[in-house]
Order: structure tokens, then sequence, then C-alpha cells
């Protein structure tokens, strides 16, 4: 018996693929599991009860908890209703309470089987995930990932497939990080496609961030596969959903005569399918294209309609876009003091959500505190970040004087602010981009190296940093001249980057050195890295005419954090591996066309991490590191 059945339509559709898996057969659990227990009948109407009636679900679950001798499966059961109930009511710390205790008692019974811990933790990241503990439910998906591993290739796979994209969500509404989603969504696509999986709702998720990233010709095409795939598997909502985002685009591309009728196809068909927050986000896009086209008064109508589909649910996400499309209608129209009463309720949203995520941050670092100084310092952050909240609020409260002159600095701020971020947005690329071969500069590779650093890894997994050299360049220049070596470098460059994947960090370090960076390897998958960046750098290009000449690479790579679980150490920072993978290099560099590798096994006691920089050849044979190479390279690493 599956822990917890699909959730309505009111909940966010992202979070519906968060119980594919718990549709799966529970064969492990099932194994272990007595064939019935004294309370299986009042768990199971629980369980189907917590949709269509929560309070009565919620109501039996309490009384099931309450009930002496209840089983570990049967308590988890029935906490996932609770969990689910609550959240349906809105009693969102009633919710999370619910999820604090499956968490507990998971870790309080590890004898539970592996499909049966996933479970729980899923069903936990679920509900701190509608009520919006963003982290709370991140870990819990990371920690059912891990789980993941211990099943079967394909149950694996599915798993996987769902939480990441879950993960991805997180990092894509509520961390305002779509380049970081970007990979978990990819991630999710390529473990799914691994067992066979057709969900369009993960290609869905993938369209929405790739049209916040701005990326509309990639978003076209995902839609195009997400149309054929929903059509497939008859899952209509998603369709309708997925042209839904299609006319947006079109709009945003002045295509208002071809987006109009495909939208009101799409507005008709959730209607009648009663999905009420897609329908929300449609009529938001109709309410902007009629603002567009020359019609304030339906725009407002439309947008005042779409604002009471989701007023009072848990869709922030919808009602932002609803309320950008109100004020845009009011701006039209000439209704500056509404504007500005609209715009106020749709910042209230937003630092409801920001004061929320300060606060859970925070609580749970007072949590890990034993120390009471550390303590007082907490409080007086919360105290801080509450007064900041309050300037914030007030200082958006302040009117304009005259709703004329209000509503022209407001249509000229937003021309002008949209101008301004274009600009800078186009300096900024132009001041990250190396200009000759088109990759990341070292000034921006830097920076990125530093937001890869502060990313939690996965379990088992560490970033991998991977060090380039072109072996005998100095031959081309001097043979050749400098503009062949310039060609060298374009050419190297381009394989390089069609050698990498979509996530990873691909820059010329300097010179002849180029500089790789992928997140979330294990030992052995970055030595499959190194080899296959080895071989795709190697060449032989015709530098003069008749002539020749043939082009091989030297590598070094090295993890960050360099030894697994010493974030407090120096070895702990990407600078580190740098350093260490520079020490790798040189040994390749001694056979040349090789690669090589130093990754951290345990650091021992007493030892600083800066000292084995020194002498990594000894820490090789002491154990300390591990060498990997693509010969059996006769200089180690000194």
């Amino acid at each position: 018996m599956p822990l917890s059945p699909p959730l309505p339509v009111l909940l966010p559709a992202s979070l519906l693929l968060t119980l594919l898996f718990w549709l799966l057969p529970a064969r492990a659990a099932a194994a272990s599991e007595p064939a019935a227990s004294p309370h299986e009948e009042q768990v199971s109407r629980c369980l189907k009860l917590r949709r269509d009636e929560p309070a009565t679900a919620a109501a039996l679950a309490e009384s099931l908890l309450a009930t002496p001798g209840l089983a570990v499966e049967d308590e988890l059961k029935t906490l996932s209703c609770l969990g689910i109930a609550a959240g349906l009511l809105g009693e969102d710390a009633r919710a999370t309470q619910a999820a604090a205790r499956m968490e507990r008692r998971v870790r309080a019974n590890p004898q539970l089987p592996a499909e049966f811990r996933l479970r729980a933790y899923s069903q936990a990241g679920s509900v701190y995930h509608g009520a919006g503990h963003i982290h709370r439910a991140e870990a819990a998906y990371l920690q059912a990932y891990a789980i993941s591993h211990q099943l079967d290739e394909r149950e694996a796979a599915l798993i996987q497939a769902a939480t990441l994209t879950n993960v991805g969500l997180i990092h894509s509404d509520y961390l305002d990080s779509p380049d970081v989603a970007d990979g978990y969504y990819r991630k999710a696509l390529a473990a799914a496609e691994s067992v066979g999986l057709e969900d369009p709702l993960i290609l869905h998720n993938h369209v929405l961030n790739l049209v916040k990233l701005g990326r509309d010709a990639e978003a076209l095409a995902a839609i195009d596969e997400g149309e054929a795939m929903a059509l497939r598997k008859d899952s209509l909502s998603v369709l309708q959903r997925l042209r839904g985002e299609r006319a947006g685009i079109w709009i945003r591309q002045g295509q208002w005569a071809r987006a109009r009728p495909l939208l009101e196809t799409v507005v008709r068909a959730q209607e009648a399918s009663a999905d009420r927050p897609a329908l929300a986000g449609s009529l938001a896009k109709l309410s902007t294209l009629q603002r567009l086209t020359g019609e304030p008064l339906p725009a407002l109508r439309t947008a005042e309609r779409a604002w009471r589909l989701v007023e009072g649910t848990p869709q922030p996400q919808k009602q932002r876009e609803v309320l950008l499309a109100w004020i845009g209608a009011q701006a039209a129209l000439g209704q500056a003091e509404e504007a500005l009463q609209t715009g106020q309720r749709l910042h209230a949203i937003e630092m409801h959500a920001l004061k929320q995520q300060r606060l859970e941050l925070l609580a749970d670092l007072q949590a890990r505190s034993a120390n009471a100084s550390a303590q007082r310092e907490l409080e007086r952050l919360r105290h801080e970040a509450q007064i900041r909240t309050l300037n914030d609020e007030k200082s958006r409260l302040i009117r304009h004087a005259g709703a004329a002159l209000l509503t022209l600095l407001v249509i000229a701020g937003i021309a002008f602010g949209l101008l301004q971020r274009r600009k800078n947005r186009q300096l900024r690329a132009v001041s990250a981009t190396d200009l000759l071969t088109g990759l990341k500069n070292r000034r921006a590779a830097t920076h990125s190296l530093q937001e890869m650093a502060t990313q939690r890894n996965l379990p088992g997994m560490r970033h991998a940093l991977f060090l380039i050299d072109i072996d005998h360049f100095k031959q081309v220049n001097d043979t050749h001249g400098h503009h062949a070596g310039d060609e060298v470098l374009v050419e190297l460059s381009r394989r390089l980057r069609d050698a990498c994947r979509p996530g990873d960090l691909v820059a010329r370090w300097g010179g002849e050195e180029f500089l790789v960076a992928c997140p979330d390897l294990q030992p052995a998958e970055a030595c499959t890295v190194a080899a296959r960046l080895h071989a795709a750098m190697g060449c032989t290009l015709e530098l003069s005419p008749g002539q020749p000449w043939p082009l091989t690479v030297s590598l070094g790579f090295a993890p960050f954090p360099f030894f697994d679980g010493r974030d407090d150490s120096a070895g702990a920072g990407w600078d580190y591996a740098i350093r260490m993978a520079d020490r790798a290099l040189y040994a390749a560099k001694d056979h040349r066309d090789a690669w090589a590798g130093l990754w951290g096994l345990a650091l021992p006691a007493g030892v600083r991490a800066d000292a084995l920089l020194e002498q990594p050849e000894q820490a090789v044979r002491d154990g300390t590191i591990d060498f990997m190479a693509s010969h059996p390279l006769e200089r180690r690493p000194v």
C-alpha cells in the first residue's frame, strides 16, 4: 500500500512529481512488513480522506497517533496523512511538525527497508516544500536521493528524476538561482531517459526555468518535445500548460496575433479541466496581451479574474505572475493609487517569503549552536532581520505626490531599469569573456569557482577541477607565428566546449592553459572526464599549407573540498584544488600527452593540509592522497 496518493490540483503542479515514485509497488517494504496490522484499515482510510476531506483526515490521524503500541510503519503513514491534510487546511505549523516527526522516527529506526525510509523522507520534503520551508525540503529531498542508490537501477533512476526536479524547483522558484536549477533539471531528464521514463511534467518545469533564463529558443524546443510526450501519455493538463508557455514566449517576442488564438484555446481547456493554478497563469498572460494590444479595461478584468483563482492559495509564483499583470493593466488605465496598492500586496507576498526563509535559516543555525554567546548573537541577528523587514516595508509605503506623476515615474522607471539591466548584462558578458576563444576569462572563472564552492555536494561526491595545458605550444608560435597559435587556441577551445556538459565551468585560465570545473563527481567519474577531455583536444591541424601539426595536451585534476568531510580545513577551498591540480599537471607534463589526478582520501589527525602541498608524493605513499594517471608515469607529483 503506497504511503501517499497524488496531491490535489490546488497544490503546485510541480509537487505532483514528488509523489511519482510513491505509487510504485513497495517490493522491499512488502517483503519485510507483516501481512496486516490492527490499524491498517484506519490508516488506509486516513490516506484516502486526506485529499477530499482534510479536516476529517487530520482528526483521524491525531486519534491514531495517540493509540498505544502503534507500529512504526503505521505511524509514518499516519504522519504522512496528517502532514498533507494539515497543509491543505492551511495549518503550516502543524504540517511541518508532522514532517519533522517523520524524519525523527526514520532516523531512530535505521532497520526500516530502504524503500520505506526513502518514501518517508520524500513525503517530509513535499510537506516542507508546500509550507514554504525550502531549506528543510531540500535537505529531505537529498536524503531521499542518497537512499535511492540502495535500490535497483530502474527504481533509483525514477526516484532520482523526481527528487532532482524538486531540488531544481527550490532553486528556481525560491532561491532565485535558475542557473543552478538548470543543472538539476538536466540531471533529472538524463535519469528519466536512462530508464525510458516519459514524464512531460519534468519537461514543463524545465521549460519554466528556461523562460526565466531568457533562453526562448531552447524553451520552444523543449515545449515541442514535451507536447509530443504529453500526447503520448495522455497528459492533457500538462499539454495545455506547455501550450500556455508557448503563447507567453510569443507575446514577449511581439507575435501577438499568433499568440491570442492559442492562448484563448488554452484558457477554455483549463476552464473545463478545473486546473485553477494553470488557468490563473494563462489569464495573466492573456491580460498582458490585452494590455499590449490596446485593451486596458479587458486586461484589468482578466487580471482580477486570475487573482480570484490564486488568492489565499499556496501558489506564490502564480500570485506574483498575476499581480504583475494586474499592475500593468492598472498603470495602463492611469489608476496610480490602485497600482500602488496592488504593488504593496506583491511586496507583502515577497517579504513574507523572504522573512520565512531568513528566520528558518536563523532557527537552523541556532539549533546547531550549543554556546550561550552564539545564542545571543543569533537573537541579535533575528531582531536586526525583523527591523530591516519593517524598514523595507515602511520605505515602500511612501507615496509619490500626484497620481499622474506616479504613473509616469513608474512607466519611465520600468523602461529605464529594463534598458539598464540589458546594458549591464552586456557589459558583464563582455568583461567575463576571453575575446579570442569566447570562453570565460580568469576573473569570471574565479567568481564561478567561488559560487560552486558554496554549493552543497551530493552525498559521496565532490566538485572536480581540471587544468589543461597545450604541449609544445611555444614551438607552434616559434615555427608558424602567433596567428597560428591563436588558431590553435580557438580550435582547442571549441573542442573543449563541445566535450563538456552544459553545467560545467569552462574557461581560459591564461596563455595556453584552460580550466574546467565539474560539480558532483566521484573519483572514477573524474578519471572518465579527464580521459574524455584529453582525447577530445588531441588533433592534427594544418597550420601551414602541406604541413600537418599534431597537437596534444597534458591534464591535471583535483577535487574540492580536497578531503571529504573536512570543510573546515585549509583544503576545503577551490584555490587549494588549483594548486594540487597544478602538481598533477606537472607530473603529466613530464610524460606529455597524458593526464593525472590527485584525490584526497583521509587527512590524518594533527596534519595540516598546507603541509601536503610541499610533499604530495610522500602523502601518496602514505595513503593520504590517491594518485591516478592515464599512464604509469615515471615521475610522481613533487
